[in-house]
């Protein structure tokens, strides 16, 4: 898919290269200089075409003739759905990198994307999307008959959450604890004393941790009602006070807590089977006329 979105940003260049030849062939005008010597726009163009001429005209073919399938069957994208969907996209990305505003650019320089090549990538989607209509609806009954076949991929394990307060030494800890249990409230002390940035503003709450072999998580299993809190535990980050807040059982979610889930997975797995089969029926049924040979546009 890497290697796609690298296309689409190659043909966006190109497309505006090429829709201005008329215009450079007559007035040449140098994109930037290098130590003083000029590269003109038609040396860019030539090795443009030289390096991505054949990707990048298959390229083309495939999005101009899933336009015009979509223009056929009185179809169309809005500016603002393609809006909608970047920004759902560029949230994703954000939120699952952990840097809000900087990941999605990230992604794209990854990519080796342009924002107006992506823009196009996601309208030509919304196109194909549209032209499958309904086809990738899944029915209530199959989600069910899903639902009962894999329960196991919805089973939760034993899971406890806690909240804990980070600090250097293990003397420390000891003096900070009985401040907690002498009264002070324990968000209040994980605010004053946590090292731990990204829990100390939350009043040290950490979320939930599943059983296991660490330090950290042997300590917190070992406690047997919510509100208590281990003694000092040493780990790599330092010496922590845990507080058990609430202790989750092994469960099943019911069919009804997981239903949208499960449609959601579903539909999206066949979208993109079908994306996959009308992208291939849209070129196969399209005629294609080189009025040049493909191959000279890659030159030598």
């Amino acid at each position: 898919m890497q290697r796609t979105h690298g296309i689409f940003a190659v043909v966006t260049v190109l497309i505006l290269m090429i829709g201005a030849g008329t215009a450079q062939a007559q007035d040449d005008v140098a994109v930037t200089t290098v130590n003083g010597q000029p590269i003109m726009a038609s040396e860019l163009e030539d090795e443009l075409i030289r390096r991505w001429g054949d990707i990048g005209l298959a390229a083309l073919i495939q999005e101009l003739a899933v336009e015009q399938a979509a223009q056929n069957a009185g179809i169309s994208v809005t500016p603002e759905e393609v809006d909608e969907r970047r920004d759902m996209f560029q949230g994703n990305i954000d939120a699952r990198s952990g840097a809000p505003g900087q990941g999605f650019a990230q992604w794209l320089a990854q990519q080796k994307m342009t924002p107006y090549a992506f823009r196009q990538w996601i309208r030509t989607e919304l196109l194909l999307e549209k032209l499958i209509g309904s086809a990738a609806d899944v029915p209530e009954e199959e989600v069910a008959a899903f639902y009962q076949g894999h329960q196991e991929q919805f089973q939760q394990p034993e899971r406890m959450r806690v909240s804990h307060i980070c600090v250097n030494d293990k003397a420390e800890a000891a003096r900070i604890r009985k401040e907690i249990l002498d009264g002070k409230p324990f968000e209040q002390a994980a605010r004053e004393y946590s090292t731990d940035p990204y829990t100390r503003d939350q009043g040290g709450a950490f979320g939930v941790i599943t059983r296991g072999n660490t330090p950290f998580q042997n300590a917190a299993f070992a406690l047997t009602g919510d509100k208590q809190m281990t003694e000092p535990v040493q780990t790599q980050m330092g010496w922590h006070i845990i507080r058990r807040e609430e202790y989750l059982p092994a469960s099943t979610p019911t069919y009804d807590e997981v239903k949208e889930q499960i449609k959601d997975q579903m539909e999206s797995q066949k979208l993109l089977v079908l994306i996959g089969q009308k992208r291939a029926e849209i070129m196969q049924n399209a005629r294609i006329e080189h009025q040049i040979d493909p191959e000279q546009l890659i030159g030598n």
